[in-house]
Order: structure tokens, then C-alpha cells, then sequence
């Protein structure tokens, strides 16, 4: 058995042990080490011969997404800052240090069970470190099931529309890493239909890590259950992502009117699948795959192309289900590398396989590398002086968009304006008034403090400064 599929089942694991708002660390451990110990018992010999060298070395281009974790302070988008000070409550033993009070009986943290469990290297960094695990699974499922398909060179190729693709990279400059993981723990369930129960942990776990996540990997499961013809495999992997799910929506964080219409309102202003989704460069370089193989006329391109059409229809139809339709874009990758793959297998590699490389290396630095973190490191030593001098109840004013977001996460304590989840828009109370306010480096996004505040500067390092308010 592979080290990728071992780690997935591990991560399901843990994020299923997790789903309990009162657990904390050694659950996670434990769990991830439970969900282990069933993926080696349902290990299988494997008669195939190796792989050829070009496949052997594919997978070592993943350690271009680990590249931010020697670059970036602290990991891209708001969303981060809030899966951090989830993995933080697990440490601590609260739901979010940023909410107090909070406290439904599920909640699903998943990603930051995995971060948690990364924390020796520091919060920030396992942030990072947990980003790129995160697309070393999606790859990990990807290629596996373009292998089901019988796609050839399923690691190349998986590597290639990965790098190809903008979604899902795009998602670590906003901080939407857990989908990617959930979407690739769910493309690792659909590839392992053969063996049952460790299909069943791999897709809950996906909804323990994200639910809408596993919403998309369902589709992929319920493909190949249905070309496969293991439906009685595909229904138990189901129902467990089903079962999940209903939990989350029974014990989990209640959904207001107002919050439910935010929903419906993003997903149909800001979540449409449009043209520029994936990118130009991977949309041209699957239109011409399946040109090419309808013009030799190869029996792949007829069954990819429905496929790929089935969840375009799909996929502009989310938002009329109040489904962001964006997050589930990366299934495209399936069929459009299952065409890709056997283009390839008609072209010459030596002169298409370069072409592609560095197609797939230029989307690469402007969709990953090219992220902006909330965060640099003057920011870090500003918030490690305030951990230092602030006394544990304080609450720290600041703007919503620059390294602020991180106080939470990286000490513990309360911010005036945190990143919350839609579910809990009414949930999470007004903070006390503030008795700190920070000033970041950088501006994300969003609006700056108008008014100047008085107080007495206590840290200041670079433009990052801290306020002891009068």
C-alpha cells in the first residue's frame, strides 16, 4: 500500500475523531491511528509491474507546493487564519479561541485537526505544511482514479492538470485548502470501491474535512461505482459521507434564515462555473486532447466527453441548489486528464510532454506562488511581543483584512473582528470593548481602521504596531 493512501486514511481518521466539539489532540491522534491500522488490514498485494521512471519522478514536482512553507509567514486568506485557530481550540480545548462560547456538538476541522497534529513546527507553518498536504492528496486521488479509467501515465498526468488547472489552486490564495483536501480524500474513496470500508472512512472523512468537499467526491464515487459496476460499494461509501452529513446538519451549527440567504446570494453572485474557471491554458490544452482524439477516432473520447459535459451540467446548475459551484470545479480535472492521457499516448512525449511541463509551471506561479499572505514576518514578531505583554483576556482591535485576522490563532486571544463561518453569523457574540489595537504591514483586502486610535505603542516592528488603548 501506498504512503499517500496510508496518510489519507490517517487524516480521515483524525477528522472524523474530531467532529465532537470537545475533542482535543490525543482524539485526533487516536482516530488517525485507529483509521491506520484499518487501511493496512485492508491492504492488497499489488501484481503490477512498476511504473516507468517519468512516473516514478512525477510526484516529486508536489514539493513545489510545499515551497510557501520556507517563503510565507503565515499561509494565504482569512479562511486560514481561521482553520489555524481551530487547530489552536483543539489544543487548547475550546472551538475557536476567536469564539468563545461557541460550542455545538459537531463541527467539522478536519484540516485543523491535521494542523494541529503539524504544531511542533509552529502554528504558522503548519498552516503552510498542511496546504500542501492538502494537494498531495487531491493528486494522490486524482491519479488514482485516472488509473480506474484506465487512464496511461495517470501520475504525469494528474501532476500535469493539476498544475494546469487554476482550480484548485487558486483556492490557497483564499485560504480554501480544506476543499482540496476533502475532494482529493474523496477521489481516494472512488478509486477504492474494491475494498468497502476503507472506501466508506475515506469519503466520511472527507466530510469530516469539508462537507461540501465530499458533496463533489460523491459525484466521482457514484461514476465509478456506476462504470464499474460496484454499486453495493459505491451505496456503502454513500450512505457514510450521508450519514456524516446528517449529523453535521443534526447536531452541527444551526443555519438562520439570514445565514441560509447568504448562502443562496454568494453562490449565485460569486460561486458560477464560468469559462476562466479552470484557466485558459489547461481549457485549451483539453479542447485540443479531444479534438485530436476525435480525429483518430479513439473510443476514450466519446465516454470522456460525456463525462465531462454530465458535470458541466452539473456543475452550472449548483448555484440554482445554493452549491458554490466553483469548489466543485476541480471533478473537471477527472475527465479532462482522462483525455489528456490518451492525447498524450498518440503524441510524441518528448516534444508535447516540455510543452506542457512548462504551460503547467507558468499557471502554477501565477495561480500558488504568486499568493499574497495577510501576514508577513514583522507581523509575526509584532504578534509574538503582544502574547508576550497582553494579558490573556485582552481584545484586540484591527482591520478585518491584514495580520490582525492572525492574533487569535497564533496567542489566543480575542479580535474584534474575526473571520467567521456563515453558520455561525449568529452565533458568534460582540466582542468586549478593545483594549489593544494592531496595526499590520499589509492590507489583504477589505478596509483600513478610519479612525486613529490614542493609546501607548508597545510593539513596533517594521509598519507592524501595537497600541495599549487610553
Amino acid at each position: 500500500m501506498q504512503p499517500a493512501l496510508l496518510f489519507a486514511a490517517f487524516v480521515a481518521g483524525a477528522s472524523l475523531a474530531t467532529l465532537p466539539t470537545r475533542a482535543g489532540i490525543w482524539w485526533a491522534l487516536m482516530g488517525g491511528m485507529a483509521a491506520l491500522a484499518l487501511a493496512v488490514w485492508h491492504r492488497r498485494p499489488t501484481a503490477r509491474p512498476p511504473p516507468g521512471m517519468l512516473e516514478r519522478l512525477a510526484p516529486l514536482a508536489l514539493l513545489l507546493f510545499f515551497a510557501p512553507a520556507f517563503r510565507f509567514a503565515v499561509a494565504p486568506g482569512a479562511d486560514m487564519a481561521m482553520h489555524v485557530a481551530l487547530a489552536r481550540g483543539l489544543l487548547d480545548g475550546v472551538l475557536s479561541p476567536a469564539w468563545p462560547g461557541v460550542q455545538p456538538t459537531l463541527y467539522p476541522r478536519g484540516f485543523s485537526a491535521l494542523v494541529a497534529l503539524l504544531s511542533p513546527v509552529g502554528l504558522a507553518r503548519a498552516g503552510l505544511v498542511a496546504a500542501g498536504l492538502s494537494y498531495a492528496v487531491f493528486h494522490a486521488g486524482l491519479w488514482r482514479c485516472l488509473a480506474a479509467f484506465g487512464a496511461p501515465r495517470p501520475r504525469t498526468v494528474a501532476l500535469l492538470c493539476l498544475l494546469l488547472a487554476q482550480v484548485p489552486q487558486h483556492f490557497f490564495d483564499w485560504g480554501g485548502n480544506p476543499t482540496a483536501l476533502a475532494l482529493g480524500l474523496g477521489l481516494l474513496a472512488a478509486a477504492q470501491l474494491d475494498r468497502p470500508a476503507l472506501a466508506a472512512l475515506l469519503i466520511a472523512g472527507a466530510a469530516a474535512v469539508h462537507p461540501l468537499g465530499a458533496l463533489g467526491a460523491g459525484l466521482a464515487v457514484a461514476t465509478l461505482a456506476v462504470l464499474q459496476r460496484q454499486l453495493r460499494s459505491g451505496a456503502l461509501a454513500l450512505l457514510a459521507a450521508l450519514l456524516v452529513a446528517a449529523a453535521l446538519a443534526r447536531f452541527g451549527p444551526a443555519l438562520s434564515a439570514s445565514e441560509a440567504r447568504w448562502i443562496a446570494d454568494y453562490a449565485r453572485e460569486h460561486e458560477r462555473l464560468r469559462w476562466s474557471t479552470l484557466g485558459d491554458l489547461f481549457t485549451a490544452a483539453i479542447a485540443l486532447s479531444a479534438a485530436l482524439l476525435l480525429a483518430r477516432r479513439r473510443p476514450v473520447a466519446p465516454r470522456a466527453l460525456a463525462a465531462a459535459l454530465g458535470l458541466i451540467a452539473l456543475l452550472l446548475a449548483a448555484p440554482l441548489a445554493h452549491v458554490y459551484a466553483v469548489r466543485l470545479a476541480p471533478l473537471l480535472l477527472l475527465p479532462g486528464g482522462l483525455l489528456l492521457a490518451h492525447a498524450l499516448d498518440a503524441l510524441p512525449l518528448r516534444l508535447a510532454l516540455p510543452a506542457l511541463a512548462a504551460a503547467g509551471l507558468y499557471t502554477h506561479a501565477h495561480s500558488f506562488q504568486r499568493a499574497e499572505p495577510m501576514a508577513t514576518s514583522a507581523d509575526l514578531q509584532a504578534i509574538a511581543c503582544l502574547d508576550a505583554k497582553a494579558t490573556p483576556d485582552a481584545v484586540i482591535d484591527g482591520a478585518y483584512g491584514d495580520a490582525t485576522q492572525w492574533i487569535p490563532a497564533l496567542t489566543g486571544r480575542r479580535i474584534t473582528r474575526p473571520h467567521i463561518h456563515v453558520a455561525l453569523f449568529d452565533e458568534v457574540a460582540a466582542p468586549a470593548e478593545a483594549t489593544h489595537r494592531f496595526q499590520g504591514e499589509r492590507l489583504r483586502y477589505g478596509e483600513p481602521l478610519a479612525a486613529r486610535a490614542r493609546g501607548e505603542p508597545i510593539c513596533r516592528f517594521g509598519g507592524a504596531t501595537l497600541l495599549k488603548l487610553r
